[in-house]
């Protein structure tokens, strides 16, 4: 197995190995480059033939674009790169399910292989749906950090409480929320939007007040809005998918 790195000398000087081996020396080309132009440099003169796992950050088009050279396989790490290798680091995997099977127990050596279906796209989709959830969920803990900072209170000090509460309460609800989204049905029991709204109104409020940015909480504070003005004001959280699935 080869792997592709970039697209400077380096990357070129493996071309150039690939190019000149034997047929069947090197069955598998793993590439992870900055971005997919790279990745395309770097496969561009590989012969037919070569199986292809492309480790790369993209979107689903630029993953299916890709695999129409055939024998392809697309993948996303779900961690940081310095934990590949550890059998806990999950690697997502889509594409040919022939490439898979063929190299499961060398893909294992990197990570859990998971493999997501035949969509080459699917693992650029889930790759960058958890970014999506990870930079919300910071996004909100930083703001969170933010507001109580104004008031002297140290991020670390607060940081068991907010991580407790979200891995407990937040984690059950979200669950609760997936089976909601799966019904297309969002029962108010307990929490409803028009509920919701005035807390709402009054972070966004806070905020200004403390001096501090309002972007996200003005942001959530819009999408509740419109969906309670679209009939949704006695349903839970979970409806505002009915806002997000719909372009502004």
């Amino acid at each position: 197995m080869d792997i592709v790195i970039g697209a400077g000398p380096r990357a070129q000087a493996l071309r150039d190995a690939l190019a000149a081996a034997p047929a069947g020396v090197h069955d598998l080309v793993l590439v992870c480059a900055e971005d997919y132009a790279a990745a395309e440099a770097a496969l561009a003169e590989q012969p037919v033939g070569r199986d292809v796992v492309n480790l790369t950050s993209g979107t689903s088009a630029q993953a299916r674009e890709l695999a129409a050279r055939g024998r392809y396989l697309d993948g996303a790490l779900m961690a940081h790169p310095e934990h590949v290798g550890d059998p806990a680091t999950i690697i997502v995997y889509s594409g040919s399910p022939e490439v898979f099977e063929r190299h499961r127990e060398r893909l294992g050596a990197l990570g859990k292989a998971v493999y997501l279906g035949p969509d080459p796209g699917t693992a650029a989709l889930y790759d960058l749906a958890l970014l999506n959830l990870a930079w919300a969920t910071l996004a909100g803990f930083v703001q969170t950090a933010a507001l109580l900072g104004t008031a002297g209170i140290r991020a670390a000090e607060v940081a068991p409480m907010l991580t407790g509460w979200l891995a407990g309460t937040i984690s059950e609800v979200a669950t609760d929320y997936a089976g909601q989204l799966d019904r297309g049905r969002y029962p108010g029991d307990g929490e409803w939007l028009e509920l919701d709204a005035p807390l709402m109104d009054h972070l966004v409020d806070t905020t200004r007040e403390l001096g501090l940015d309002d972007t996200i909480a003005t942001a959530v504070r819009t999408l509740t809005r419109r969906a309670i003005d679209a009939g949704h004001g006695s349903d839970s959280f979970a409806s505002l998918v009915e806002i997000i699935r719909t372009a502004a």
